[in-house]
């Protein structure tokens, strides 16, 4: 199973007063996830389902991406995704859905570069930049490494295929 780790696209400042569940993208932050949504398509990304956070940013860039890379791909929201949720439950998601050929998820950071250390049985990763996909290959029957690094890509940069390069840079 190919499976995909997005961090929602740009969205507005913490503020006083605005509710964290309601931060929504900004109009740079809808571009951003639109642009990514067709370099992944012209990449051949067709994830048959997308998990997301139930944060509106997040939902956004989950829909953003949907309307390019998969006419036919389900959406739906799990609170394993939301900020501040453990990856154990996130574990448990990806272990129910290994019949899938492709999942997208779309989140937050820590929680996705915590995700992805999980995955690839590394110490840590550096956080995912905001709007980026990573693209691992999940192997369930290497329990102290059930993924595998494919590739990393950031809005506007090019696609990166060494794990070292992409997830252990600098913070």
């Amino acid at each position: 199973m190919q499976l995909y780790l997005v961090r929602h696209a740009e969205a507005i400042e913490r503020s006083e007063g605005l509710a964290e569940e309601l931060r929504h993208l900004t109009r740079r932050g809808r571009k951003q996830a639109a642009k990514q949504a067709k370099r992944l398509k012209k990449n051949r990304l067709r994830p048959g389902l997308i998990i997301t956070s139930p944060l509106i940013r997040a939902v956004q860039t989950a829909e953003l991406l949907a309307v390019d890379i998969g006419k036919e791909t389900v959406v739906a929201a799990d609170a394993c995704l939301a900020a501040g949720a453990d990856t154990d439950a996130v574990m448990t998601l990806l272990r129910g859905a290994a019949n899938k050929m492709s999942i997208m998820l779309v989140g937050h950071e820590p929680q996705l570069s915590a995700l992805a250390a999980q995955l690839l049985g590394y110490e840590h990763v550096a956080p995912l930049a905001k709007g980026s996909c990573l693209a691992l290959s999940w192997r369930p029957d290497k329990p102290e490494r059930p993924a595998a690094f494919d590739w990393y890509i950031e809005p506007g940069k090019k696609l990166v295929t060494s794990a070292r390069k992409a997830l252990l840079r600098p913070a």
